[in-house]
Protein backbone atom coordinates (compact mmCIF):
# COMPACT_ATOMS: atom_id res chain seq x y z
CA UNK A 1 0.00 0.00 0.00
CA UNK A 2 2.81 2.37 0.95
CA UNK A 3 4.68 1.59 -2.31
CA UNK A 4 1.48 2.28 -4.28
CA UNK A 5 1.09 5.68 -2.62
CA UNK A 6 4.73 6.55 -3.32
CA UNK A 7 4.38 5.48 -6.98
CA UNK A 8 1.18 7.53 -7.35
CA UNK A 9 2.82 10.61 -5.85
CA UNK A 10 5.83 10.21 -8.15
CA UNK A 11 3.58 9.86 -11.17
CA UNK A 12 1.60 12.95 -10.19
CA UNK A 13 4.83 14.88 -9.68
CA UNK A 14 6.11 13.86 -13.13
CA UNK A 15 2.82 14.77 -14.78
CA UNK A 16 2.81 18.10 -12.96
CA UNK A 17 6.36 18.80 -14.11
CA UNK A 18 5.42 18.10 -17.72
CA UNK A 19 2.27 20.16 -17.36
CA UNK A 20 4.40 23.00 -16.00
CA UNK A 21 6.67 22.63 -19.04
CA UNK A 22 3.69 22.83 -21.37
CA UNK A 23 2.30 25.77 -19.43
CA UNK A 24 5.56 27.67 -19.82
CA UNK A 25 5.55 26.93 -23.53
CA UNK A 26 2.02 28.31 -23.88
CA UNK A 27 2.95 31.24 -21.66
CA UNK A 28 6.00 32.03 -23.77
CA UNK A 29 3.92 31.99 -26.96
CA UNK A 30 1.10 34.02 -25.44
CA UNK A 31 3.50 36.59 -24.02
CA UNK A 32 5.29 36.94 -27.35
CA UNK A 33 1.92 37.55 -29.03
CA UNK A 34 1.20 40.26 -26.47
CA UNK A 35 4.55 41.83 -27.34
CA UNK A 36 3.61 41.86 -31.04
CA UNK A 37 0.22 43.42 -30.27
CA UNK A 38 1.84 46.07 -28.05
CA UNK A 39 4.32 46.97 -30.77
CA UNK A 40 1.50 47.27 -33.29
CA UNK A 41 -0.21 49.67 -30.89
CA UNK A 42 3.03 51.69 -30.54
CA UNK A 43 3.33 50.79 -26.85
CA UNK A 44 7.08 50.15 -26.92
CA UNK A 45 7.45 49.83 -23.15
CA UNK A 46 4.96 46.96 -22.91
CA UNK A 47 6.31 45.37 -26.06
CA UNK A 48 9.82 45.31 -24.57
CA UNK A 49 8.60 43.91 -21.23
CA UNK A 50 6.52 41.16 -22.87
CA UNK A 51 9.43 40.23 -25.17
CA UNK A 52 11.81 39.87 -22.23
CA UNK A 53 9.24 37.82 -20.31
CA UNK A 54 8.71 35.54 -23.32
CA UNK A 55 12.45 34.86 -23.45
CA UNK A 56 12.42 33.96 -19.76
CA UNK A 57 9.40 31.65 -20.06
CA UNK A 58 10.94 29.87 -23.06
CA UNK A 59 14.14 29.25 -21.08
CA UNK A 60 12.18 27.87 -18.12
CA UNK A 61 10.16 25.60 -20.39
CA UNK A 62 13.21 24.03 -21.98
CA UNK A 63 14.95 23.61 -18.64
CA UNK A 64 11.89 21.74 -17.35
CA UNK A 65 11.90 19.52 -20.41
CA UNK A 66 15.60 18.78 -20.01
CA UNK A 67 15.07 17.84 -16.36
CA UNK A 68 12.38 15.35 -17.33
CA UNK A 69 14.56 13.87 -20.06
CA UNK A 70 17.72 13.66 -17.99
CA UNK A 71 15.86 11.98 -15.13
CA UNK A 72 14.34 9.42 -17.51
CA UNK A 73 17.50 8.78 -19.52
CA UNK A 74 19.69 8.31 -16.46
CA UNK A 75 18.08 4.92 -15.68
CA UNK A 76 20.46 1.97 -16.15
CA UNK A 77 18.13 0.11 -18.55
CA UNK A 78 17.79 3.19 -20.74
CA UNK A 79 21.53 3.75 -20.86
CA UNK A 80 22.08 0.12 -21.77
CA UNK A 81 20.26 0.38 -25.12
CA UNK A 82 22.70 2.97 -26.48
CA UNK A 83 22.20 6.24 -28.35
CA UNK A 84 19.57 5.32 -30.93
CA UNK A 85 16.37 7.36 -30.44
CA UNK A 86 13.99 4.56 -31.43
CA UNK A 87 15.70 2.10 -29.08
CA UNK A 88 15.48 4.63 -26.27
CA UNK A 89 11.81 5.30 -27.00
CA UNK A 90 11.06 1.57 -26.84
CA UNK A 91 12.57 1.25 -23.36
CA UNK A 92 10.94 4.45 -22.16
CA UNK A 93 7.58 3.06 -23.29
CA UNK A 94 8.19 -0.16 -21.38
CA UNK A 95 9.00 1.93 -18.30
CA UNK A 96 5.88 4.11 -18.76
CA UNK A 97 8.03 7.26 -19.11
CA UNK A 98 5.29 8.99 -21.05
CA UNK A 99 6.36 12.56 -20.28
CA UNK A 100 9.83 11.99 -21.70
CA UNK A 101 8.34 10.20 -24.72
CA UNK A 102 6.04 13.16 -25.46
CA UNK A 103 8.94 15.58 -25.37
CA UNK A 104 11.12 13.45 -27.66
CA UNK A 105 8.27 12.88 -30.11
CA UNK A 106 7.48 16.59 -30.19
CA UNK A 107 11.00 17.49 -31.32
CA UNK A 108 11.52 14.65 -33.80
CA UNK A 109 8.13 15.41 -35.35
CA UNK A 110 8.87 19.12 -35.61
CA UNK A 111 12.48 18.89 -36.80
CA UNK A 112 12.69 15.33 -38.27
CA UNK A 113 14.61 12.54 -36.62
CA UNK A 114 17.17 12.52 -39.46
CA UNK A 115 18.34 15.99 -38.41
CA UNK A 116 19.63 14.35 -35.23
CA UNK A 117 21.09 11.28 -36.99
CA UNK A 118 18.66 9.27 -34.83
CA UNK A 119 20.92 10.11 -31.88
CA UNK A 120 19.37 10.84 -28.50
CA UNK A 121 22.50 12.69 -27.36
CA UNK A 122 22.32 15.00 -30.39
CA UNK A 123 18.64 15.56 -29.73
CA UNK A 124 19.34 16.53 -26.12
CA UNK A 125 22.06 18.90 -27.28
CA UNK A 126 19.65 20.49 -29.74
CA UNK A 127 16.88 20.84 -27.16
CA UNK A 128 19.33 22.56 -24.84
CA UNK A 129 19.94 25.11 -27.58
CA UNK A 130 16.24 25.89 -27.89
CA UNK A 131 16.32 27.78 -24.59
CA UNK A 132 16.77 30.86 -26.77
CA UNK A 133 13.88 32.73 -28.36
CA UNK A 134 15.22 34.39 -31.54
CA UNK A 135 11.80 35.73 -32.57
CA UNK A 136 11.56 37.66 -29.30
CA UNK A 137 15.18 38.81 -29.62
CA UNK A 138 14.42 40.16 -33.10
CA UNK A 139 11.33 41.91 -31.76
CA UNK A 140 13.43 43.66 -29.11
CA UNK A 141 15.76 44.72 -31.92
CA UNK A 142 12.76 46.13 -33.79
CA UNK A 143 11.72 48.13 -30.73
CA UNK A 144 15.16 49.66 -30.21
CA UNK A 145 15.43 50.41 -33.94
CA UNK A 146 12.13 52.30 -33.87
CA UNK A 147 13.38 54.28 -30.87
CA UNK A 148 16.61 55.17 -32.69
CA UNK A 149 18.79 53.07 -30.37
CA UNK A 150 20.72 51.50 -33.22
CA UNK A 151 23.53 49.94 -31.16
CA UNK A 152 21.07 48.08 -28.94
CA UNK A 153 18.99 47.11 -31.94
CA UNK A 154 22.04 45.73 -33.72
CA UNK A 155 23.11 43.66 -30.69
CA UNK A 156 19.68 42.00 -30.46
CA UNK A 157 19.51 41.37 -34.21
CA UNK A 158 22.92 39.71 -34.00
CA UNK A 159 21.72 37.55 -31.10
CA UNK A 160 18.67 36.51 -33.09
CA UNK A 161 20.85 35.73 -36.10
CA UNK A 162 23.24 33.66 -33.97
CA UNK A 163 20.20 31.63 -32.91
CA UNK A 164 18.67 31.35 -36.40
CA UNK A 165 18.73 27.53 -36.25
CA UNK A 166 15.96 27.73 -33.64
CA UNK A 167 13.59 30.00 -35.56
CA UNK A 168 10.16 28.43 -36.02
CA UNK A 169 10.20 29.80 -39.57
CA UNK A 170 13.80 29.36 -40.80
CA UNK A 171 13.48 31.88 -43.61
CA UNK A 172 12.82 34.63 -41.07
CA UNK A 173 16.61 34.90 -40.91
CA UNK A 174 16.39 36.98 -44.10
CA UNK A 175 14.26 39.57 -42.35
CA UNK A 176 16.89 39.80 -39.61
CA UNK A 177 19.65 40.20 -42.22
CA UNK A 178 17.68 42.99 -43.88
CA UNK A 179 17.20 44.70 -40.52
CA UNK A 180 20.96 44.63 -39.93
CA UNK A 181 21.51 46.14 -43.38
CA UNK A 182 18.97 48.83 -42.54
CA UNK A 183 20.86 49.64 -39.33
CA UNK A 184 24.00 50.16 -41.44
CA UNK A 185 22.08 52.46 -43.78
CA UNK A 186 20.58 54.47 -40.93
CA UNK A 187 24.01 54.73 -39.30
CA UNK A 188 25.55 55.96 -42.55
CA UNK A 189 28.02 53.06 -42.73
CA UNK A 190 28.15 52.41 -46.50
CA UNK A 191 30.93 49.81 -46.40
CA UNK A 192 29.07 47.76 -43.80
CA UNK A 193 25.82 48.16 -45.74
CA UNK A 194 27.45 46.67 -48.83
CA UNK A 195 28.82 43.71 -46.86
CA UNK A 196 25.50 43.02 -45.18
CA UNK A 197 23.53 43.17 -48.41
CA UNK A 198 26.00 40.75 -49.99
CA UNK A 199 25.66 38.45 -46.95
CA UNK A 200 21.95 38.10 -47.74
CA UNK A 201 22.92 36.54 -51.07
CA UNK A 202 25.31 33.86 -49.78
CA UNK A 203 22.78 31.05 -50.25
CA UNK A 204 21.46 32.34 -53.58
CA UNK A 205 22.40 29.91 -56.37
CA UNK A 206 22.17 32.65 -59.03
CA UNK A 207 24.50 34.93 -57.08
CA UNK A 208 27.03 32.09 -56.73
CA UNK A 209 26.79 31.05 -60.39
CA UNK A 210 29.62 32.81 -62.21
CA UNK A 211 28.63 31.20 -65.52
CA UNK A 212 25.10 32.61 -65.21
CA UNK A 213 26.35 36.09 -64.31
CA UNK A 214 28.77 36.13 -67.23
CA UNK A 215 26.03 34.96 -69.58
CA UNK A 216 23.68 37.72 -68.37
CA UNK A 217 26.24 40.43 -69.04
CA UNK A 218 27.32 38.87 -72.33
CA UNK A 219 23.72 38.86 -73.59
CA UNK A 220 23.26 42.54 -72.73
CA UNK A 221 26.62 43.55 -74.20
CA UNK A 222 25.81 41.80 -77.48
CA UNK A 223 23.47 44.79 -77.84
CA UNK A 224 21.37 43.35 -80.66
CA UNK A 225 17.70 43.67 -81.50
CA UNK A 226 16.98 40.15 -80.20
CA UNK A 227 19.12 40.48 -77.04
CA UNK A 228 16.13 41.28 -74.82
CA UNK A 229 14.25 38.11 -75.75
CA UNK A 230 17.42 36.03 -75.36
CA UNK A 231 17.91 37.64 -71.93
CA UNK A 232 14.54 36.37 -70.64
CA UNK A 233 14.54 33.05 -72.47
CA UNK A 234 18.01 31.96 -71.37
CA UNK A 235 18.19 33.08 -67.74
CA UNK A 236 16.40 32.38 -64.46
CA UNK A 237 17.01 33.41 -60.84
CA UNK A 238 14.69 32.02 -58.21
CA UNK A 239 15.75 33.06 -54.70
CA UNK A 240 12.99 35.54 -54.00
CA UNK A 241 14.44 36.55 -50.64
CA UNK A 242 17.24 38.21 -52.63
CA UNK A 243 14.97 40.66 -54.45
CA UNK A 244 15.44 43.61 -52.12
CA UNK A 245 19.18 43.01 -51.81
CA UNK A 246 19.62 42.97 -55.60
CA UNK A 247 17.59 46.16 -55.89
CA UNK A 248 19.56 47.98 -53.19
CA UNK A 249 22.93 46.76 -54.44
CA UNK A 250 22.17 47.94 -57.97
CA UNK A 251 21.42 51.42 -56.61
CA UNK A 252 24.44 51.31 -54.30
CA UNK A 253 26.89 50.50 -57.12
CA UNK A 254 25.21 52.97 -59.46
CA UNK A 255 25.91 55.75 -56.96
CA UNK A 256 29.49 54.48 -56.67
CA UNK A 257 29.75 54.66 -60.49
CA UNK A 258 30.58 50.94 -60.67
CA UNK A 259 28.73 50.32 -63.93
CA UNK A 260 29.47 46.60 -64.26
CA UNK A 261 28.11 45.74 -60.80
CA UNK A 262 25.19 48.16 -61.07
CA UNK A 263 24.17 46.51 -64.33
CA UNK A 264 24.65 42.98 -62.98
CA UNK A 265 22.55 43.51 -59.85
CA UNK A 266 19.85 45.42 -61.75
CA UNK A 267 19.72 42.44 -64.13
CA UNK A 268 19.46 39.93 -61.27
CA UNK A 269 16.73 42.00 -59.64
CA UNK A 270 14.76 42.06 -62.89
CA UNK A 271 15.36 38.35 -63.61
CA UNK A 272 14.41 37.26 -60.09
CA UNK A 273 11.21 39.31 -60.31
CA UNK A 274 10.46 37.84 -63.73
CA UNK A 275 11.15 34.27 -62.55
CA UNK A 276 8.87 34.57 -59.51
CA UNK A 277 5.98 35.78 -61.64
CA UNK A 278 6.66 33.18 -64.32
CA UNK A 279 6.61 30.35 -61.76
CA UNK A 280 3.36 31.71 -60.31
CA UNK A 281 1.76 31.80 -63.76
CA UNK A 282 2.91 28.21 -64.39
CA UNK A 283 1.30 27.05 -61.13
CA UNK A 284 -1.99 28.65 -62.12
CA UNK A 285 -1.92 27.43 -65.71
CA UNK A 286 0.10 24.29 -66.41
CA UNK A 287 -0.14 24.96 -70.13
CA UNK A 288 1.45 28.40 -69.85
CA UNK A 289 4.86 28.71 -71.46
CA UNK A 290 6.97 31.80 -71.89
CA UNK A 291 6.81 32.97 -75.51
CA UNK A 292 8.01 36.56 -75.38
CA UNK A 293 8.03 39.51 -73.00
CA UNK A 294 5.02 41.11 -74.66
CA UNK A 295 2.69 38.17 -74.01
CA UNK A 296 4.24 37.70 -70.55
CA UNK A 297 3.14 41.20 -69.55
CA UNK A 298 -0.28 40.60 -71.11
CA UNK A 299 -0.70 37.46 -69.01
CA UNK A 300 0.33 39.38 -65.89
CA UNK A 301 -2.42 41.92 -66.51
CA UNK A 302 -5.07 39.21 -65.95
CA UNK A 303 -3.99 38.68 -62.32
CA UNK A 304 -4.74 41.53 -59.92
CA UNK A 305 -2.68 40.05 -57.10
CA UNK A 306 0.39 39.85 -59.35
CA UNK A 307 -0.13 43.46 -60.44
CA UNK A 308 -0.41 44.57 -56.81
CA UNK A 309 2.61 42.55 -55.69
CA UNK A 310 4.61 43.97 -58.58
CA UNK A 311 3.70 47.54 -57.64
CA UNK A 312 4.42 47.07 -53.94
CA UNK A 313 7.84 45.49 -54.56
CA UNK A 314 9.08 47.78 -57.37
CA UNK A 315 8.92 44.87 -59.83
CA UNK A 316 7.60 46.86 -62.79
CA UNK A 317 10.15 49.56 -62.03
CA UNK A 318 12.94 46.96 -62.30
CA UNK A 319 12.37 46.62 -66.06
CA UNK A 320 12.60 50.39 -66.52
CA UNK A 321 15.74 50.51 -64.38
CA UNK A 322 17.35 47.84 -66.54
CA UNK A 323 16.45 49.86 -69.62
CA UNK A 324 17.87 53.04 -68.07
CA UNK A 325 21.16 51.42 -67.04
CA UNK A 326 21.70 49.68 -70.38
CA UNK A 327 21.16 52.90 -72.33
CA UNK A 328 23.38 54.96 -70.02
CA UNK A 329 26.16 52.36 -70.11
CA UNK A 330 26.20 52.18 -73.90
CA UNK A 331 23.94 49.23 -74.75
CA UNK A 332 21.38 51.34 -76.57
CA UNK A 333 19.91 48.68 -78.86
CA UNK A 334 19.13 46.46 -75.87
CA UNK A 335 17.55 49.41 -74.08
CA UNK A 336 15.45 50.49 -77.07
CA UNK A 337 14.16 46.96 -77.64
CA UNK A 338 13.11 46.66 -73.99
CA UNK A 339 11.54 50.13 -73.91
CA UNK A 340 9.47 49.49 -77.04
CA UNK A 341 7.86 46.55 -75.22
CA UNK A 342 7.37 48.51 -71.99
CA UNK A 343 5.77 51.44 -73.83
CA UNK A 344 2.97 49.17 -75.05
CA UNK A 345 2.72 46.43 -72.44
CA UNK A 346 4.17 47.49 -69.05
CA UNK A 347 1.53 46.38 -66.48
CA UNK A 348 1.70 49.63 -64.50
CA UNK A 349 0.65 52.90 -66.13
CA UNK A 350 3.24 55.05 -64.35
CA UNK A 351 6.17 52.95 -65.56
CA UNK A 352 4.59 52.65 -69.01
CA UNK A 353 4.59 56.45 -69.26
CA UNK A 354 8.14 56.56 -67.89
CA UNK A 355 9.18 54.14 -70.64
CA UNK A 356 7.73 56.53 -73.22
CA UNK A 357 9.91 59.35 -71.85
CA UNK A 358 13.00 57.11 -71.79
CA UNK A 359 12.43 55.93 -75.35
CA UNK A 360 11.89 59.48 -76.68
CA UNK A 361 15.26 60.49 -75.24
CA UNK A 362 16.90 57.63 -77.13
CA UNK A 363 14.94 58.15 -80.33
CA UNK A 364 13.89 61.82 -80.78
CA UNK A 365 12.00 60.90 -83.97
CA UNK A 366 9.27 59.49 -81.69
CA UNK A 367 8.59 62.93 -80.15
Amino acid sequence: MKRTIIFTLSLLLAINTFAQSNMNFALAEQTYRKALDSLENNDYGKALKYSEDAILYKKEMVENQLKILNDSLSARRVKAVGDNINSVLKILNERNEFEAIKIIQYYIKKYDIENFDSSISKLIEFISGTKVYPEAQKLIGDIYKLEGEYEYAESYYKMALDNKDYLDIPDEKYEILYMLADISRLSGNDNQLEVRLLNILTEDSAFKDTTLKNSILRTIKANKADSVEKFFILHRADNYYSLQAYNELSQYYYKKNDQEKALLYASLFCLTSFTKIYETLKLRNFDYEYKDLKTFFQECSYHNDILTWGSENQIWKSFNTLAAYTSEFGYVEFSKSLLKILVLYSPERYWQQEAVIQLQKLDPKLQ
